[in-house]
This record gives C-alpha cells, sequence and structure tokens, in this order.
C-alpha cells in the first residue's frame, strides 16, 4: 500500500507541474484520496488561492513558514523565546548582537545551514521593500558573517533601539543564499513580487514539512523525517498537514462542524453552542467566555492620501459615529471588550500604566451622531445641495467612499454595514465592499483604500511601542501605488513622530518614557491617523476526536497567542498526538525557554560595564594597531572598551620604523586619544660609503703625489682632490641627519663616486705607461 501511496502522490505532484490550472481541484482530490486521513492535520485559517510559497511576496500561502527556519521561537502569550536555527546569542556591546547558529542545521539538499544565509536574507530586506525584514534596517548598520556559524547585527548610536535588535530574533525566515542568490540574479526586484516558487520539487528548506501538492482549495505540507532538528527537537506529530479554504466564515462553520478539518483560526458565531448545545468534541482556548486569548488592537485606518478624508475635521466626525459597543455586542458577540482610545491595550496593567488618562479625557470621542454632526457643521462642512450628502467649503462632496474587509470575515463586514450606516446619517456618502482578500490585501499595503478595517503592531515584549511605531512612522510607507506592507498603511506622513518613536526603543527610565509616549499620543489623538475600536480575537478552535494535545487554560503548553501563526508556533506541532495517544509535552519546551527579561538583563549587564573610548590614530602614514595583543585594523580606529589599562603597539609599515609601544588607561566616559609617528627608516648602506669615501679621498692625495710626470694631471688631480675634501665635508654634514637623504640623493652619490674613480684609472694609464 505504502509502494503505491508513493507512486500516485510521484505521479498527482508531476502532473500538477506541467498541466494546466484547471486540472488543479481534481488532481488534489485524488492526491487526498491517498493521503491516510488518520496521518493528516487538516486545518483551515487563510482565504482564498494560495498566493505562493515564495516567503519574500507580499502575501504567502499559508504554511510557508513551515518550510523556512526562523533565529527563535516567541510565545506572546509566555513572554518567552526558544532558540530554534540559533543556538544562543550574545550582546557584544551597546551596539551588537550575535547569534550562533546549530552547528546541526541544514538545509533539505544537506548543504549547511550559515551565517552566509542571514546575512543573505536581510540583505535581500536592504535591496528590496520584504515586509518583514526591510523595517529592521532603519535600526540595523549592518548584519555580518563573523564566521560560518556566527552572525553580527550592528546599530549605531543615531539607529539604536533595542525593540529592533531582540525583535528580529523571531519571525525573519532565513532563505538558503546557494538557491536565492541565482534567482535573484535571474529575476532582480520581480523575486519579491511576481515569482511564487509553486513547484515542490524546486523548493529548498530547512523546516520540518515541505510543500506536497496544492490546488487553488487545498494544499499538503509532508513531514520531513530526516529533518536536521530531529535529533534536538524530535517530529511533530502529524505525518501531514493540509490547508483548506472556504468562501466565509459560515461555509468554514459547517465545514468544521461536520469534521471536515480538525482546527481553525475564523470568526464563528455563538461557537460555545458547538460544545453546550451540540455536544461536538470541539473547544476555544477558554471554555467559557471571552472564550479567546486576546490580540492586538482593530483599528479604523482612514485614507491620509486621500482629500478629503485628510480633513481632521472628517475624521473627528467619523470617531464620534462608530457605535463602538454595538460593533462589539452584536457583531463579535461579546469575544473582547472596545480599545482604549490611544494605541495601548488598556486591560494588560504592564502596558495600561502608560495611558496619559488627562490626554485621553481632554480628547476623548465617544459615539454621539448630534455631536459628529455639530463638528462638519462648525468646520463648514455642510450639505450645499440638500441631497443629503456634505461638500467640503471648496465645494468637493464626501464620497462616494468604501468601507471594506475581506469577503467571509462575517463579523468585520457586519461591522463596516454598521459604520457605513452611520457615516450616511452625518452625510458622508460611504458604501461597503468585501473583495476577496489578496485584492482587499493588495489596496492596503499600495495605499488605494478609503476606508478599512485591520490590525496593529499586535501585543509583545515592545508593545505599546510597536503599536504607535506600525500606525505612525512614515518610515515604513511611501508613494500610493507601491507595495507597503509594514505598516502606514493610511499613508500618515508626520515626521515629528521618528524622533519620539526612536527615543523610546534606547530609553529605560520610567519617567522619560512617560512622557514620551504622552508626547506621541497627544499627536495620535490630534490627528487620528487610526481609530482604535477593539481588541481582536485570536481565533483558535480545534476538535480532538482525531488530535489531542491542543493548548487551553488548563494545559497550556505553548502558544503565541494566535496559533497558526508560524513559525514562532511551530512548538504547538510538536505536542500533537493522535486520539487514542497520550500527547506529551517535549522536555525542550520547557527547558529551553529564556524569558524576554533575561535578554534585557543580559544586555543590562553589558551596559552596565563601566567604559571609556579608546581612539587610536597613526602618522604620517596608517598603519595597523594592536589593543593587548589584538588587532584593531588600520588607523584610525575608534572603541567603547571597559575601564582599564592597555599596551598599544603598531605594525609594520615598510620605509618606517614603528612607533614605540605606549600604555594607556581608560577612565570611565572619558575619551583617550593616542597617536602613534612613525619615522623613516635610516639607510645602513650610507655609512659604508661614508668610509669608502674616506679611503678614496685618501688615495686620490697619494696618488696626486706619485703622478709628478705629467703637470695637467696633477693640477686635475689636485682640484679633485680639493672637490673630494670638500664633497668629505659635506658627506659628514649629512650624518647629522640621514633621514633627509632621498633614494635618488643616495643614488646620485654612488654614480658620483663610480665617476671619481673611473677617472683615477684614466689618469694612472698614463703614468703607469
Amino acid at each position: 500500500m505504502e509502494k503505491h501511496l508513493n507512486i500516485l502522490l510521484t505521479l498527482t505532484v508531476t502532473v500538477l507541474l506541467t498541466s494546466s490550472s484547471a486540472l488543479m481541484p481534481f488532481l488534489t482530490s485524488v492526491a487526498a484520496q491517498e493521503i491516510p486521513r488518520e496521518e493528516t492535520l487538516i486545518i483551515s485559517d487563510a482565504w482564498g488561492p494560495p498566493a505562493g510559497w515564495n516567503p519574500f511576496l507580499p502575501n504567502t500561502a499559508w504554511g510557508t513558514e513551515l518550510m523556512y527556519p526562523a533565529l527563535f521561537f516567541y510565545s506572546t502569550r509566555d513572554d518567552v523565546w526558544i532558540p530554534y536555527l540559533a543556538e544562543g546569542y550574545r550582546w557584544v556591546d551597546k551596539y551588537t548582537l550575535e547569534v550562533t547558529i546549530r552547528p546541526e542545521a541544514k538545509w533539505w539538499d544537506g548543504t549547511p545551514i550559515t551565517a552566509e544565509d542571514v546575512v543573505f536574507t536581510f540583505e535581500l530586506g536592504k535591496k528590496y521593500v520584504i515586509g518583514w525584514v526591510s523595517p529592521f534596517w532603519d535600526y540595523l548598520e549592518s548584519v555580518e558573517a563573523v564566521d560560518e556559524k556566527t552572525v553580527r547585527f550592528t546599530t549605531s548610536e543615531e539607529k539604536l533601539n533595542y525593540f529592533q535588535l531582540v525583535g528580529l530574533l523571531h519571525g525573519t525566515l532565513i532563505v538558503p543564499k546557494h538557491r536565492w542568490a541565482p534567482l535573484e540574479e535571474e529575476l532582480g526586484e520581480k523575486i519579491i513580487s511576481e515569482f511564487r516558487d509553486d513547484d515542490p520539487s524546486k523548493i529548498v528548506g530547512g523546516g520540518p514539512y515541505r510543500l506536497l501538492t496544492w490546488s487553488e482549495e487545498m494544499w499538503y505540507y509532508e513531514r520531513v523525517d530526516d529533518w536536521w532538528g530531529k535529533d534536538i527537537f524530535g517530529l511533530p506529530g502529524p505525518k501531514y498537514i493540509a490547508h483548506k479554504t472556504f468562501k466565509d466564515n459560515v461555509a468554514a462553520a459547517l465545514g468544521f462542524e461536520a469534521g471536515e478539518v480538525d482546527a481553525c483560526g475564523h470568526f464563528f458565531a455563538k461557537i460555545y453552542e458547538m460544545w453546550e448545545v451540540k455536544g461536538l468534541p470541539v473547544r476555544t482556548y477558554y471554555a467559557n467566555p471571552p472564550y479567546y486569548i486576546g490580540s492586538g488592537i482593530i483599528n479604523l485606518y482612514i485614507n491620509y492620501a486621500k482629500y478629503p478624508l485628510s480633513d481632521i475635521n472628517i475624521r473627528k466626525a467619523i470617531a464620534h459615529a462608530i457605535p463602538y459597543d454595538d460593533l462589539v455586542s452584536k457583531a463579535y458577540f461579546n469575544y473582547s471588550v472596545r480599545a482604549a482610545p490611544v494605541p495601548i491595550i488598556h486591560t494588560i496593567p504592564s502596558y495600561a500604566k502608560w495611558i496619559n488618562e488627562t490626554l485621553v479625557e481632554e480628547y476623548r470621542f465617544e459615539y454621539d451622531l448630534e455631536k459628529a454632526r455639530k463638528i462638519l457643521d462648525d468646520a463648514g462642512i455642510v450639505d450645499i445641495d440638500d441631497d443629503g450628502i456634505r461638500e467640503m467649503p471648496d465645494g468637493t462632496e464626501l464620497g462616494t467612499f468604501t468601507i471594506s474587509v475581506p469577503y467571509g470575515w462575517t463579523d468585520w463586514m457586519m461591522m463596516c454595514d454598521m459604520i457605513a450606516t452611520n457615516l450616511r446619517e452625518i452625510g458622508i456618502d460611504c458604501v461597503t465592499e468585501f473583495p476577496d482578500f489578496t485584492v482587499w490585501w493588495d489596496r492596503l499595503i499600495k495605499g488605494t483604500f478609503d476606508l478599512v478595517l485591520s490590525w496593529d503592531g499586535g501585543m509583545g515584549f515592545d508593545h505599546p511601542w510597536n503599536s504607535f511605531r506600525f500606525i505612525m512612522d512614515p518610515r515604513l510607507t511611501g508613494p500610493v501605488g507601491e507595495d507597503y506592507p509594514a505598516g502606514n498603511w493610511e499613508r500618515y506622513m508626520n515626521w515629528e513622530i521618528v524622533p519620539l518613536i526612536d527615543a523610546i526603543a534606547k530609553e529605560t527610565d520610567p519617567e522619560k518614557l512617560a512622557k514620551l509616549y504622552s508626547q506621541l499620543q497627544e499627536i495620535f489623538l490630534k490627528d487620528l491617523p487610526a481609530i482604535p475600536l477593539f481588541y481582536g480575537a485570536a481565533w483558535y478552535e480545534f476538535r480532538y476526536d482525531r488530535w489531542v494535545g491542543w493548548p487551553k487554560e488548563e494545559d497550556p503548553r505553548w502558544l503565541s497567542p494566535y496559533p497558526w501563526n508560524y513559525p514562532d508556533n511551530l512548538p504547538v506541532l510538536f505536542c500533537l498526538a493522535k486520539a487514542g495517544e497520550e500527547p506529551t509535552v517535549p522536555s525542550w519546551v520547557y527547558e529551553m525557554q529564556i524569558p524576554t527579561a533575561k535578554i534585557f538583563e543580559d544586555l543590562a549587564a553589558v551596559l552596565a560595564v563601566k567604559k571609556g573610548i579608546l581612539s587610536i590614530d597613526t602618522a604620517p602614514v596608517k598603519g595597523e594597531v594592536f589593543v593587548n595583543g589584538e588587532s584593531w585594523g588600520v588607523a584610525p580606529v575608534s572603541k567603547e572598551v571597559k575601564v582599564g589599562t592597555y599596551t598599544i603597539t603598531f605594525g609594520a609599515v615598510e620605509g618606517y620604523d614603528a612607533p614605540a609601544p605606549q600604555t594607556v588607561t581608560v577612565e570611565e566616559g572619558k575619551t583617550i586619544t593616542i597617536v602613534g609617528t612613525y619615522t623613516r627608516t635610516a639607510l645602513p648602506e650610507l655609512e659604508e660609503v661614508l668610509d669608502k669615501l674616506d679611503d678614496v679621498s685618501s688615495k686620490l692625495g697619494t696618488l696626486s703625489e706619485d703622478v709628478t710626470g705629467v703637470k695637467s694631471a696633477v693640477e686635475v688631480l689636485s682640484d679633485l682632490s680639493d672637490a673630494v675634501s670638500g664633497l668629505r665635508d659635506e658627506v659628514a654634514a649629512l650624518r647629522s641627519d640621514l633621514s633627509t637623504i632621498s633614494t635618488i640623493g643616495y643614488v646620485s652619490l654612488i654614480l658620483l663616486i663610480i665617476v671619481l674613480v673611473v677617472a683615477i684609472m684614466a689618469l694612472r694609464r698614463p703614468s703607469q705607461a
């Protein structure tokens, strides 16, 4: 049977890769019949057909993250980390974080996963706009491979942001350079926008699952049983994982009830009735209200790049026209609560402490249609032609605008209907629109929408900083029509936000942080780049008739908190077992956990070390500098070092004598500057030349006395002797400053001696005759 199954799967994949997309549903149904249901975990979470398995696409197929490793797993619920591809981390200094790669890590083709793969992945995000990589470069100076298994992330005082340095440890999918570098060379920028990577046979990953087969409605992943992490983590429970799409929440609920899928990430109305009334083997995280774990803030985003929606009076009026309580109670079945009017989650004390209640009270907006109308009236935005739609003072009509969410998101669709109805009540022409997710997402990241409901930066170790940045940072966005998936979809371009965002990320003083957060809140409340509505529930429903071991309130295990957020929630799959088997939690899930507090404690320990600056230069030439025997490179160099005593030595430079070693003491907070002076090397041969000149001069005097037969020769020799004597005196004077004699002068002197010797020899021949 297994042999036949393998043949059928191979044939299915082969035909899928060579046939038209029209055959996809039929071929997948064949594959689905042959893949054992009891070995398969079927999930429904995403909407629409798969966009592709290229992790750099703005929207990827569900499960792509199963195939590529991140450095760490992170649980928002518990605020802890587990090393995944990474073996560990180390704060080198204030600006540098090093990560070591596990020595066992390999790609599916057997090629080792190295620091160069990490560098390549991040460098792609520097060259092209990649939503989950590019924003890090606002805070990075470099990503370098120290050696084969060590990667170094370096920032600077100007870019210093510890949230971002820590944040890059999770969520960034590392890709194999040896496959993607040739693809980039071939495709260029199309590698992040057009390349789908939908041929399973060509994908090279490093995760525990690989793409097996796919259609527009369903796609399968197969476990990689010789995965490099097997000896460290073991293998996840399901042999196969499939994703099934439905047209909307209602269809998904029916499929879930019928057992077509084992787990979902959708909104289901009155989910509790499935077990309380129908007695189905179904649960959510909580068995009682609110049933779901809360996550980030759901906002109404109003496009700042579109006039007149950019007018603050329009935005304030809209804020007062939203029926907040009804959104939660009627459309959301009380699965959550209304959000604070600023992007800070007020239900969690560690976050709520940053809310400036005075500002909130001053700028508070409540559901009040009469106040909304008055705001517009006072601004001169009135209905000039009595058609029920107001006009701006310049005559621009308010509408028709669209408010949209993806089709099938029935709870949010109902909210859109409620908001659009109220906007028409106050004279703003607004209609709903519910496109497919891919269309909606494309409009969102390109900034071509009018009004949308969507999420923010979510919970995490960096909240509320991450929410303010996600909504307001102008560096995350750009021109309308271009893809900017990382945030600030509404195109709010206020650059006074940047220094506040950056200051928070490097500040630890609570009083200073409170002031900075207050400044951000005041700007937010004045400009309303977004309107917080409620806290989104992390949709998570599971059945326990086929798979057991799901995380839940009474058995938390590992969760982060949206269950289908991979790779962070990959550990969940290692906790699952078939119904009837005993589900266990692998020991590493607990033993490898690193609290966020520990990461920042390690940083604090580095920062607590008393340090100063040691700055070293050389003159008149640049030489290599060594500090306590370690090369710092060619001067000038400057580094922050611990206080203490250091010995500086200097490397060789041809033609120069190296400066003498220097010992200095670095004091806390001070800069010590050292300059090493190179001197030209003396020419040792010159002393020998001077001695020979003395000898030649003496012999010339003797020769002059002997040559008595030739008067003219004597006269010449006498003059020559006088000249040599004068030359000897000049040479003697040069002894005090040999370094001033150039190479050319030295050569000329030697030539002169040769001429003299030749002349003497010529004069001696006649006398001998």
